[in-house]
C-alpha cells in the first residue's frame, strides 16, 4: 500500500535569476507536476506565503528510496535550483486521509 510524503522543498537563492535566464525550466518543472499528478503520484504542491522559494509537495510512494527517487527526477533537481535543505518525511495523516488514498 502506498504511504504518503511530505516533501518541504526551498530553492536556491539564484534560482529566480536562473528562471528568468532560462524559461525553459519552469515550462519543464510545470510538466512534471502535470505528469506526476495524472499519474497519481503528485497529490498537491505550491508555494508557502509569502512566497520566498520554499513550498511543499505532498506524493505517494511505496517507501522513502522511492520518494527521494521521485523527487530526484524533477527537472528543479536535474537544474540544480533545489537546496538541499529540502526534506522528505513520511506523513501519517489520521484525519482526511481518504482524500488522498483509496483503501
Amino acid at each position: 500500500m502506498p504511504k504518503l510524503f511530505a516533501v518541504v522543498v526551498a530553492t536556491v537563492p539564484e534560482y529566480y535569476e536562473y528562471k528568468k535566464k532560462n524559461p525553459q525550466h519552469e515550462r519543464d518543472q510545470l510538466g512534471w507536476f502535470r505528469q506526476k499528478y495524472e499519474e497519481g503520484i503528485l497529490l498537491c504542491c505550491g508555494p508557502f506565503s509569502p512566497q520566498d522559494g520554499t513550498g511543499i509537495w505532498v506524493i505517494k510512494a511505496e517507501d522513502i528510496e522511492e520518494a527521494r527517487k521521485i523527487v530526484n527526477s524533477s527537472p528543479r533537481v536535474r537544474d540544480g535550483m533545489l537546496a538541499n535543505s529540502a526534506r522528505v518525511v513520511e506523513w501519517q495523516v489520521h484525519i482526511g486521509r481518504y482524500r488522498f488514498v483509496d483503501e
